[in-house]
């Protein structure tokens, strides 16, 4: 389930011309754009575009009801933050299986399912990554396998202790907080402690 339809009453038609001229900066992990765009009143602009090949996020759900977390150290901002387990997509990866994989790797609970509960884009601003939900449930303890340099250790939360965290400012992390939203309003009645 890729982005909900254009609003009604909200433009929808193409997005104005525009013409790539490069790639300015490129990683293992995106590469930066530059367009020139054509605004409304026919002016060219320069902008910057970050091309991102998309990630995951999941959100553990153990038998009992209670939710799977980690605390992640965030080297860009040099401290720990509280989130679901996420990761980004590998070219022409599967989300679901990349989903599966992030799972494992951070938390060490492999999923006998897992759901989708669609899509939202991250920054549109400035990026065009693009973070799949996904509800992990009929899990299973298994080994962690960290990548090198990631430090992550892995707790448990009740879907109201999420709440608390994220009104609190204990959990800040963006993508979790719109998993968790989606999760609450798609799935109001699981695991609801």
């Amino acid at each position: 389930m890729d982005p909900a339809p254009q609003v009604e009453g909200f433009r929808s038609d193409a997005a104005p011309p525009s013409n790539r001229l490069g790639v300015i900066f490129e990683s293992r992990v995106f590469r930066v754009e530059r367009v020139e765009v054509c605004d409304r009143d026919g002016a060219t602009r320069l902008r910057d575009v970050v091309r991102h090949p998309g990630a995951v996020t999941v959100i553990p759900l153990l038998a009992d009801g209670s939710i799977v977390l980690i605390r992640n150290h965030r080297f860009t901002l040099r401290r720990w933050m509280v989130e679901f387990c996420a990761g980004k997509l590998e070219v022409g990866e599967d989300p679901t299986a990349a989903a599966l994989r992030e799972l494992e790797e951070e938390t060490g609970y492999r999923a006998a399912s897992i759901e989708s509960l669609g899509s939202y884009y991250t920054s549109p601003g400035f990026c065009d990554e693009l973070m799949r939900v996904f509800v992990a449930t009929e899990l299973t303890a298994v080994p962690t396998q960290l990548e090198i340099g990631e430090e992550i250790e892995v707790f448990t939360a009740t879907r109201a202790q999420i709440r608390a965290m994220i009104v609190d400012g204990t959990l800040e992390d963006g993508k979790s907080i719109a998993a968790f939203a989606k999760f609450e309003l798609m799935m109001p009645e699981v695991g609801t402690r």
